[in-house]
């Protein structure tokens, strides 16, 4: 299961001087369709936020995510490669987009490198930026 579908939420939070404001957050989550996908953040959600207003639900762009719990932060990875197609011998321009868990875009750069590591094909970071993703809920199979 490949496709990952961002979540843009909105709910009301009590500060803590008792001003009340919305609030938004992103969430990532792999599923088949959209009913899926917000069907599982519902249930994710449920015991933490119990009343939200889905403002966005749509397939992103990302090909990958590269998780770790450890970190807060989510950093938008794009990377570009040069693939020839066997058929005509013409070059042929790719872009990939990763979603990476790091402490800082270096780390973030870092973490990709190694991902990329051992790759058949050149490839190069052409951007990368810090996200507002607040999580990623990755499908995990039930026992």
């Amino acid at each position: 299961m490949n496709t990952w579908y961002k979540a843009k939420i909105q709910f009301l939070k009590q500060a803590e001087n008792g001003t009340i404001f919305k609030k938004s957050e992103e969430y990532f989550l792999n599923a088949l369709s959209f009913t899926e996908a917000e069907a599982r953040l519902q249930g994710i959600l449920e015991e933490y936020i119990p009343e939200y207003n889905l403002a966005t639900c749509s397939k992103s762009n990302i090909n990958d995510i590269v998780i770790d719990e450890s970190k807060e932060t989510f950093f938008k990875l794009k990377i570009t490669y040069v693939s020839v197609d066997s058929d005509s011998g013409k070059e042929k321009k790719f872009n990939e987009n990763y979603l990476v868990q790091a402490d800082s875009i270096i780390e973030a750069i870092e973490k990709t490198n190694e991902r990329m590591e051992g790759s058949i094909v050149d490839w190069e970071i052409v951007n990368a930026a810090k996200t507002n993703v607040i999580d990623v809920f990755p499908y995990e199979e039930e026992a």
